[in-house]
């Protein structure tokens, strides 16, 4: 199976890091707050903390976009290619010159996720390195529905 010309932007390459990242560490960002929130009963001015606080961890949350978005891996998931599935793993052909070919091993492989509009394939190396292919890519439901059945068997999910 071939998919060709998939590429997705970094801000929805970005969405998607803070998605999964978010998923699991929510709770981290809201605790602060939450406490600020409580002390609200003892003094008013708490909630300048908070949402002071709040702020803080918008700008804390800043260094995951550098440090998991400028990887080799996130440039996969930008740059235009053609995916091929073979018996190896996904051959990934870019048309940047840049960056010619890539293969992902079965092996490097750890699950799919299907999300609102890609397809991600997380990889084994980190929990928050992935392959995100588009879901304008495939020519229908039955081509994603294949490509991910295929894919799933093969890294045996």
């Amino acid at each position: 199976m071939v998919i060709k010309e998939c590429s997705i932007s970094s801000g929805t390459y970005m969405s998607i890091l803070y998605r999964l990242y978010f998923a699991r560490r929510w709770w981290l960002l809201l605790l602060p707050v939450v406490v600020c929130l409580a002390l609200i009963a003892v003094d008013t001015r708490f909630a300048y903390v908070a949402l002071i606080v709040a702020m803080a961890m918008v700008i804390i949350s800043m260094p995951l976009a550098y440090y998991y978005a400028l990887t080799q891996e996130s440039r996969w998931s930008i740059l235009e290619k053609t995916v091929t599935i073979t018996d190896e793993g996904l051959q990934l052909d870019f048309t940047s010159d840049k960056m010619r070919q890539h293969l992902v091993a079965w092996q490097e492989i750890a699950s799919t996720t299907a999300l609102k509009n890609c397809m991600v394939i997380r990889m084994k190396k980190n929990s928050y390195t992935f392959l995100a292919i588009p879901l304008g890519a495939f020519s229908g439901e039955e081509e994603l529905r294949c490509f991910v059945l295929d894919v799933r068997h093969c890294i045996g999910q």
